[in-house]
């Protein structure tokens, strides 16, 4: 056989197992795509329940609490007659499950009803109220991305040193004072002594985009320290024990650079880490609530407080729908994500 026949049968051999390669990660990339539609189209299906389940709890648990709209609207040297003409209006004579089907058929629809203490639409006021808090959690999350990532990676990479303890030192002491404390502590050196933020307060961006970020700097500051302190704690833990594994041992034996090593571990502890965000998320949602409450600003928690103050049972139920919702909607995220960067890992 000529020399020109075998450089042809190599060549014709070498494309047609190069294109078995690539056939072979083709079907491997739409396995994985596969399994994640499936997997997210199983975890929407069970968000249906599990909203609705959440609504009958909120519906039924805000109407156990002594009182009621009529009563704190009239307060409490109203008589009877007087309530029972106030609630008829506010149609809360009807049996409890003939308002939660009226309610829920107006949520589906997107309506929330109306304020039962001024009239005012909750859809509305969701619309309005929402994206401070959601802006107030983003800003708080991208303090951890810029701050406590690097910081927890600086840490594992130099576990038992005098490093690792400072940081390990440091994230505990973020830990252990509460946001409320830390917001007071804020709002007088930043605010009162300095000068620099103003302490309370809001501009929505559309006014300033810069006093906008100026009025929302010291709140998701607050925030971002005590979520910082957990994500510097789990990223250490994390890459630490990444760092540790046998890939990364194999790979810094074939003369890797500690920059490209300290990535593969990242990617290794890239699963744990968006869960621990997920959880993030979610507590994040529930401390708005204070931080709103401290630093007066006009967002979901605040308008929450106040109807929970006055009893006011449609807002309430609007609101705790929508928290709802990010919840289930965050969880969905990041088993969505979870898969796409760890598609090895089992689905739960």
């Amino acid at each position: 056989m000529s020399v020109e026949n075998l450089t042809s049968n190599a060549e014709t051999k070498f494309a047609l197992d190069s294109a078995a390669v690539g056939r072979a990660r083709l079907r491997n990339v739409e396995s994985v795509f596969r399994r994640m539609g499936s997997s997210a189209g199983r975890r929407l299906l069970l968000l249906i329940p599990t909203a609705l389940i959440a609504t009958i709890v909120n519906f039924t648990v805000i109407r156990l609490v002594p009182g009621g709209p009529a009563r704190a609207k009239l307060g409490i040297y109203a008589t009877p007659q007087t309530l029972r003409v106030l609630n008829r209006e506010m149609g809360l004579y009807h049996p409890i499950v003939y308002q939660y089907l009226h309610w829920l058929g107006g949520a589906i629809h997107g309506n929330l009803g109306t304020s039962l203490s001024n009239g005012a639409n909750v859809t509305t006021t969701v619309g309005r109220t929402l994206p401070i808090t959601m802006e107030l959690v983003s800003m708080a999350l991208i303090w951890t991305f810029v701050f406590a990532i690097p910081t927890g990676i600086i840490a594992a990479r130099r576990l038992t040193t005098r490093v690792d303890r400072t940081i390990t030192n440091i994230s505990g002491l973020g830990l252990a004072v509460p946001d409320f404390f830390l917001a007071i502590v804020l709002i007088i050196v930043f605010g009162v002594k300095l000068g620099i933020f103003p302490e309370i307060g809001y501009v929505s961006p559309s006014t300033s985009f810069a006093q906008n970020l100026n009025h929302m700097f010291l709140p998701s500051l607050t925030m971002g320290l005590g979520a910082g302190a957990i994500i510097v704690r789990q990223v250490r833990g994390a890459m630490g024990e990444a760092l540790q594994g046998d890939s990364i041992r194999t790979a810094r034996a074939m003369g890797l650079s500690e920059r490209k090593v300290t990535s593969y571990a990242f990617r290794n502890a890239l699963p744990t880490l968006l869960n621990v965000y997920g959880l993030l998320f979610i507590g994040m949602l529930g401390a708005t609530i204070i931080i709103e409450q401290i630093f007066n600003l006009p967002g979901m928690g605040s308008i929450l407080i106040n109807s929970i103050t006055i009893q006011d049972y449609t807002m309430i139920e609007g609101l705790l729908i929508i928290y709802v919702g990010l919840v289930l909607a965050a969880n969905l995220v990041v088993d969505v994500l979870v898969s796409l960067v760890a598609p090895w890992q089992k689905e739960r």
